[in-house]
């Protein structure tokens, strides 16, 4: 992908979360999927224009979309959560975003998440650092005393390991947050706001665009790809290196 196609990109990912927020506050047309997991036009919407673009722009690659499917390509693969935090987005609270990753021979290699209720545009290039709007992430190791984690729930993971987990964190001296929307959280990792997330399974559309912010700012996570990852889903655990290894043991005990 050229610059100027990046930055065509990045415009049009703008464009579609404008025009989502003007479809909210018209009124939405919303379905039902599964228990407390919902599909609005603005998830259909916002997924079809973001497709045909890269149709047209990429068309070599394939896509992966929560809502369409998967498309195979000769080359790499572009995966995409129209709206993560789609209950967030339906209730009018801000914390939902577009997140879009391109994945290429097993490497992720370009990552944006973007909130448009919170003005919040954060983007990734493997091996070129992580930004949001513009000025760049570095994580910083925080004291043993002073961690906040994100907790996301699969609802794939029984409830009792749910608890389990937050008894765990809290008795570790630990603190933890729960948003309703992965994507967005893994970016606020990144950007220091939490010191890591955690959740037993993630679909590769929410997971992967922050997993490469957090890769790029200075943290770590496990390999999420693995095991078909980016058909199947994974577990993530990612974050300030120290937090993620400490998460990782508690939850291994």
């Amino acid at each position: 992908m050229t610059e100027q196609q990046q930055q065509a990109l990045c415009t049009l990912i703008r464009e579609a979360g404008a025009r989502a927020q003007a479809l909210r506050d018209a009124g939405l047309n919303v379905e039902k999927k599964g228990r407390q997991d919902f599909v609005s036009q603005a998830d259909v919407l916002v997924e079809q224009e973001i497709k045909n673009w890269l149709k047209v722009h990429c068309p070599q690659d394939g896509f992966l979309g929560e809502e369409s499917g998967l498309v195979e390509g000769e080359r790499g693969v572009w995966v995409l959560d129209p709206v993560d935090g789609t209950t967030n987005f339906i209730l009018g609270m801000d914390y939902w975003c577009i997140s879009l990753a391109y994945v290429r021979q097993n490497v992720i290699e370009l990552g944006i998440i973007y909130a448009p209720d919170r003005d919040e545009f954060f983007f990734a290039r493997h091996g070129a650092g992580a930004f949001l709007n513009g000025k760049p992430l570095k994580l910083h190791e925080p004291s043993s005393e002073s961690v906040v984690i994100g907790l996301g729930r699969s609802s794939r993971a029984p409830v009792p390991l749910y608890a389990r987990t937050i008894e765990d964190v809290l008795n570790d001296g630990m603190e933890y947050r729960r948003f309703g929307a992965g994507a967005l959280m893994l970016a606020h990792v990144a950007a220091g706001e939490v010191h890591a997330y955690y959740e037993e399974h993630m679909n590769s559309w929410d997971a992967l665009a922050g997993l490469l912010l957090i890769a790029e700012a200075g943290g770590s996570s496990n390999t999420f790809l693995a095991n078909d990852g980016l058909l199947r889903g994974n577990l993530v655990l990612a974050g300030c290196t120290s937090v993620q290894e400490r998460l990782a043991a508690l939850l291994e005990a």
